[in-house]
């Protein structure tokens, strides 16, 4: 009993250790890796070698498999794309296991030492995230060498022997107890170094390898599909991805025999071999499958169609689902802003047809964009809920700093559609109702005062995704400009009133309220270039 506690242990390790390079690597990339995805283009070829980078990379399949399901949730690549780069990512993954087939048990406490050493002691964000890749596979290490060294216990043990052995004449279902093991664990890694272990010291032999393989390598597919499964193009892309898997498997397991006989024949150690194993089983997944790519995706849209349109669809976010978290929180944050940017395009389209609409007199459209504050409250309610659940006791200086200007910016743009939908809108439907106009001058100033608020919304949309100083103090700059112009727009308009200008007096309170609204939304516009440029001092930038 002691004996299976302690290889339970040593799984633990490996599963922790593998959580905790996802972490590290959230930390050292960031966004990087989210936006490379964004960036393949439609060739499949390209696609697949870019997979097999992108997981040497971030040797971590749940990792990958969130990002390929999230990039494909928010419309910058198909599935066909998705799935050839997962057919290459499958193979890059495949170097950590061969990392633990080496016999570096010895080094684990090395490396431990110096991932403490980096994580603890430093306070910049990507050595802190190297120490914690570095700690990360000092733990993976270690739980290796915890499982060897148990397992001499088990190869001692003759009724235990007897009982794997029992379990070694039925390599389907170890197959498919391994596919449930890797998916409960969301870890191939682990699974296949359970077996490692064991068959270093004799326990587990290479028939029941091989099985174990095939079924580790299935329950990742799994995985992908449950974390795609809420949207119609990441389901396809999980399906045909397991589709692939379960058929490459199965032939594995009906091929043991001849496999063994063929692997045996290769000279080497247990370890090596079942590392060799676990690659050619993605190599010959890549040969088999990208041909099959188009074949593979067509066949999965006919049996996963499309959901039947009826009538307008329900409004929602595109890049986030409120009601899951997910333990890396690069993606969460890349996907957050994402959304955030949607809200944000909302509200100009909004402020763009109020506009129209008061020029053209047309009610109807100004009640529709008083309807749209709903969505962008609806917004602004999920991504709060989604950002605040990603926060965990590990959120460094930098990962709180993301997120505090995310909710930040995302709070003026509600705020911002408050301003259109309770005030704007009252305004131009008394200007419909009275049936009166601005002078023509008025109207110029007004126009021009506009154009001036919404290229300020561009100017800090464009600062808030690419976090430059030189544009939140250029923002700054129109701030002041922009105050100054409204003093001065409010004297014409009053030496307007005293010329007694009979355009001016009728819509003299509807014209200064513009005034002031407006400058209200630029001031809200202006808060993100404070909150950049207050980050920016955090991260050391002066």
């Amino acid at each position: 009993m002691s004996t299976l506690l302690i290889i339970g242990g040593g799984v633990a390790l490996i599963l922790f250790g593998v959580r905790y390079l996802r972490k590290g690597l959230d930390r050292l990339f960031g966004t990087v890796l989210g936006d490379l995805m964004q960036r393949i283009t439609a060739s499949r070829v390209r696609a697949f070698l870019s997979g097999i980078a992108l997981s040497i990379a971030a040797p971590s399949s749940t990792t990958v498999s969130m990002l390929a399901v999230q990039t494909v949730q928010a419309g910058h690549m198909n599935a066909r794309q998705a799935l050839a780069l997962m057919i290459g990512a499958d193979i890059g993954l495949t170097v950590m296991v061969l990392l633990i087939s080496m016999e570096v048990d010895q080094v684990a406490p090395v490396l431990v030492l110096f991932g403490v050493l980096l994580f603890q002691f430093t306070s910049a964000s990507r050595s802190r995230g190297t120490g914690q890749v570095v700690l990360s596979l000092g733990f993976i290490f270690m739980g290796i060498a915890t499982i060897k060294s148990a397992s001499a216990a088990v190869a001692g043990n003759a009724d235990m022997m007897q009982l794997i052995h029992i379990v070694e004449g039925y390599p389907m279902a170890l197959a498919v107890a391994a596919a449930i093991g890797a998916t409960v664990m969301q870890s191939s890694t682990a699974t296949i170094g359970l077996v490692i272990g064991l068959g270093a010291v004799g326990a587990v032999r290479l028939p029941a390898a091989l099985a174990v393989v095939a079924g580790a390598n299935v329950g990742i597919g799994v995985t992908t599909l449950l974390v795609g499964w809420s949207r119609v193009e990441s389901r396809r892309l999980a399906v045909g991805n397991l589709i692939l898997k379960v058929a490459v498997a199965s032939l594995t397991v009906v091929a043991i025999p001849w496999l063994v006989a063929v692997i045996e024949w290769v000279p080497g150690r247990f370890e090596y071999r079942v590392a060799g194993a676990h690659t050619g089983f993605n190599v010959v997944l890549a040969l088999v499958g990208l041909p099959l790519v188009n074949p593979i995706c067509d066949a999965v849209a006919y049996l996963i169609p499309r959901p039947v349109d009826r009538g307008r669809a329900r409004f929602g976010p595109r890049y986030i689902d409120s009601g899951s978290a997910t333990d890396s929180l690069s993606l969460a944050l890349g996907q957050s802003k994402r959304e955030i940017l949607h809200a944000a395009e909302i509200v100009r389209g909004m402020l763009g047809d109020l506009w129209k609409a008061m020029k053209t007199d047309d009610a109807r459209m100004v009640n529709d964009v008083s309807e749209r504050d709903d969505e962008v409250d609806l917004l602004d309610r999920e991504i709060k809920h989604y950002l605040t659940r990603q926060i965990d006791f590990q959120l460094d200086q930098s990962d709180a700093g993301e997120q505090m200007l995310q909710l930040r910016y995302l709070s003026e743009m509600e705020t911002i559609g408050d301003i259109i939908d309770k005030n704007l809108c009252e305004l131009v439907l008394k200007k419909i109702k009275l049936e009166t106009d601005f002078s023509a001058e008025g109207w110029r100033e007004l126009d021009d005062f506009y154009g001036r608020v919404v290229e300020n919304m561009l100017i800090a949309g464009t600062a808030f995704t690419t976090r430059d100083r030189l544009l939140a103090n250029q923002l700054m700059r129109h701030k002041e400009r922009l105050n100054q112009e409204e003093r001065e727009l409010r004297d014409r308009h009053f030496a307007r009133l005293n010329a007694g200008l009979n355009e001016s007096m009728e819509t003299s309170a509807i014209h200064l309220d513009l005034l002031t609204h407006l400058k209200r939304i630029n001031s809200c516009v202006s808060h993100v270039a404070y909150a950049i440029l207050e980050d920016g001092k955090h991260d050391g930038g002066g």
